[in-house]
């Protein structure tokens, strides 16, 4: 593993790069921490749909691995199979852009399921004993995705679903089995936010959940830091409703 330090004085924590063994995969990832401090709480981020700036340097998931590690948590972000330094196996004359491809016209959220569920567990598993809680924050498809972890790691204490499309071609029947603390941040000018979407689907979904609806578009481009200032407060919340 390859590991950098970033900070400054008592808040320099590592990036390390890491590779996360997948069902039919490799998976490339940074994992970021505090060396010198047990770790408590870590957040998972979950990328968009690699068609759609869906890499680990995204800005969103970028700044929040930034941001996320100065709040206290230590943070893990990955490529998914076949994007960046991921592998992925595929049929004979089938090509990483096919594969993604086909899972955005059959609107597949489990598509990453099984890479997402690697890298939650790797992330549980690295950070040793002292790991008290592990929270999943996804952007766009990512949101989805995380939403859908909450089925297979029903420890997971809260999922921060950012940008989540709401869009009437999308089945939404995963929802009403999501566990955990929901927060949902859409800004106002998101062109996959349809409001009369969201109003129908919202009565499925289980508590605890809220709905933030702020004003962005679906790329929050310049104003990350607000963004993450919000998903720590989401964060901090979700801790607390878990110690209730």
């Amino acid at each position: 593993m390859d590991s950098t330090s970033v900070g400054d004085g008592e808040e320099d924590f590592f990036e390390e790069t890491v590779w996360i063994a997948a069902p039919e995969s490799l998976l490339e990832g940074q994992l970021i921490y505090h060396p010198m401090v047990e770790a408590r709480e870590a957040v998972l981020l979950l990328s968009p749909h690699p068609h759609f700036a869906g890499t680990m340097d995204n800005n969103v998931i970028r700044s929040l691995s930034s941001s996320l590690p100065r709040a206290g948590y230590s943070v893990l972000r990955f490529n998914y199979p076949g994007v960046g330094g991921s592998s992925i196996e595929l049929a004979a004359g089938l090509s990483a852009f096919d594969y993604w491809d086909s899972v955005e016209k059959e609107q597949r959220f489990d598509a990453a399921l099984v890479p997402a569920l690697a890298a939650f567990d790797f992330l549980r598993q690295c950070l040793g004993p002292s790991l008290q809680r592990v929270h999943v924050v996804g952007y766009s498809f990512g949101a989805a995705v995380g939403l859908l972890l909450t089925h297979f790691r029903p420890m997971i204490p809260s999922v921060t679903a950012i940008s989540m499309p709401w869009i009437s071609r999308y089945s939404y029947g995963f929802l009403p089995a999501c566990r955990g603390s929901k927060y949902f941040i859409t800004g106002d000018r998101d062109f996959t936010y349809e409001p009369e979407v969201q109003a129908r689907v919202w009565p499925t979904i289980p508590e605890p959940k809220d709905f933030q609806l702020v004003d962005d578009d679906h790329f929050f481009r310049q104003s990350e830091e607000r963004l993450a200032a919000r998903v720590v407060k989401n964060l901090l919340v979700a801790g607390e409703v878990r110690c209730q």
